[in-house]
């Protein structure tokens, strides 16, 4: 069974941003073409630029050269397609600097996945999405496809919600406002209501996912908070929905929480419970 990351791909089009007069139109499209590439996309063709971007032919293929004049993109003559090139690799490094925190988080990941037996993620937020940084896949023979590096930002996701939450309003009204697809029948897609429901969310400290963005899959996620109050990532349990019944959902939620409260303990330098 597999859990899809929830990205939603679009044009690189006109924004509010261009009415400024900082807005250089020719950098934001070059970026928007480096967004294209993830772990989902590591290899792109032209004709995959122009689909998802918009560009023309022509705009595509300039584009594209510029980058991989600038080693921004690099070009495969066998397979007539691009990937990221070496001059991301220091961005990447400095990115990076969430792999200490979840080097250290690892191991409390292992213990909750042992004790509910399901798989634990955990998430880090970036511009309008978050990332899966780390996984503990259950030891169940029925277990769920779930590849790190997913970029998430449909808010039929319960660890993308939980970024949401804790965003000021007026930002969690932009971000819905794009949308959210009814991937199933259970999916809540009135941004009204995903606000109504984010903020019991945000005071209870757990949201769920009942099977909202893959039919069979539930989810429950939950907070891990630095010192300053601010969300630093999202700990989230995963499960088939017939392991996710109310006495189930329960016990692996209530887990799941103590276990991000060791985890912001550990961040603030206080006992985690070890």
């Amino acid at each position: 069974m597999t859990r899809t990351g929830g990205r939603q791909r679009s044009a690189v089009g006109p924004g509010a941003q261009e009415e400024s007069d900082f807005y250089v139109r020719a950098l934001a499209r070059g970026l928007g073409v480096l967004e294209l590439f993830d772990i989902e996309h590591p290899t792109l063709g032209l004709k995959d630029i122009c689909a998802r971007t918009g560009m023309s032919k022509t705009t595509a293929y300039r584009m594209a050269r510029t980058l991989e004049a600038t080693d921004f993109l690099a070009y495969d003559a066998d397979t007539e397609l691009y990937h990221l090139g070496r001059a991301l690799i220091p961005a990447a490094y400095l990115a990076m600097s969430y792999v200490g925190f979840a080097r250290v988080a690892h191991p409390y990941l292992r213990e909750l996945s042992e004790q509910t037996g399901e798989t634990v993620e955990l998430t880090v937020s970036g511009p309008g999405e978050a990332v899966v940084v780390d996984q503990v896949a259950s030891k169940n023979p029925f277990r769920l496809s779930l590849p790190i590096g997913r970029v998430q930002n449909t808010a039929s996701l319960s660890s993308f919600r939980v970024y949401l939450a804790h965003l000021p309003e007026a930002e969690q009204r932009r971000l819905l406002e794009k949308g959210t697809a009814a991937r199933t029948p259970q999916t809540m897609t009135d941004p009204e209501q995903i606000m109504e429901r984010m903020a019991v969310e945000k005071a209870e400290g757990l949201a769920f996912d009942l099977e909202e963005q893959d039919l069979g899959v539930c989810a429950v996620s939950t907070p891990v908070y630095e010192r300053d109050g601010s969300v630093r990532a999202v700990l989230t349990l995963v499960a088939p929905a017939e392991r996710f019944g109310l006495e189930d959902r329960k016990k692996k939620s209530e887990a799941a929480r103590g276990t991000a409260e060791r985890l912001t303990d550990l961040l603030a330098g206080g006992p985690t419970g070890e």
